[in-house]
């Protein structure tokens, strides 16, 4: 990943993932709610990074057919994938990759490497989803604070295939020779279950990539 700085170009390339996300405000697929998903029969899952079948207990993702979606002018081909325990459901590029995940209670997340340069992250939260939306964003925004981050642009309304959310842009100093800023949108999504963190951390420049990451968390179903 490339170094990111706050100059208009770059500004102005965040702001356009902000629209994208901005104007998701209703679901794309109708699949129903409920608790967590069944998982899928034994041959039906595999996992997606190698070959052959194994065991859905060895794999952080398992198969839903029906979020899998066709390669378009815009946008490469998704395939549907269960996530953190099947509590979690997206349709994601066939190309992504998983990069880090932890399945521990109290700290689920699992982390995606795009090849075309950003980082796909899904965190759980511990807030109680019973929490109200102020009270989980004054949470989140201390956390920034304190890991010494900071907010350009935030509590902007936004929406997956069925939760609501809220999305910031963040600016963080990264410890290096010589130091840099990277971008990220984190997005807060809750449900009547749970409260995620999606963070896209991403280069100066995502004109060619804000649909792509767009599309991934309107596709997101949250049980």
């Amino acid at each position: 990943m490339r170094p990111v700085d706050l100059s208009l170009p770059a500004l102005r390339s965040v702001r356009r993932l902000a629209f994208v996300l901005g104007a998701m405000t209703l679901p794309i697929v109708s699949l129903g709610c409920g608790g967590s998903p069944t998982a899928p029969q034994r041959d039906d899952v595999f996992y997606l990074h190698g070959s052959g079948v194994i065991d859905k207990n060895q794999s952080y993702e398992v198969y839903f057919p029906k979020l899998n979606a066709d390669e378009n002018e815009r946008l490469p081909r998704r395939v549907g994938v269960g996530v953190l325990d099947g509590d979690v459901r997206l349709a994601r590029p066939i190309d992504w990759y998983v990069r880090d995940a932890d399945y521990s209670p109290g700290q689920r997340f699992i982390s995606y490497q795009s090849p075309r340069q950003f980082l796909f992250s899904i965190y759980e939260r511990i807030d109680h989803p019973e929490d109200t939306w102020p009270d989980v964003m004054k949470r989140y925004e201390r956390d920034c604070e304190d890991q010494g981050a900071q907010i350009l642009a935030g509590r902007m309304p936004v929406a997956t295939a069925n939760a609501q959310a809220r999305s910031y842009i963040v600016k963080t100093k990264v410890p290096a020779k010589p130091a840099y800023h990277s971008y990220a949108h984190e997005v807060l999504i809750r449900s009547g279950n749970r409260l995620l963190l999606v963070q896209v951390v991403h280069g100066e420049n995502i004109e060619s990539v804000a649909d792509e990451m767009a599309t991934a968390l309107r596709s997101m179903l949250v049980y």
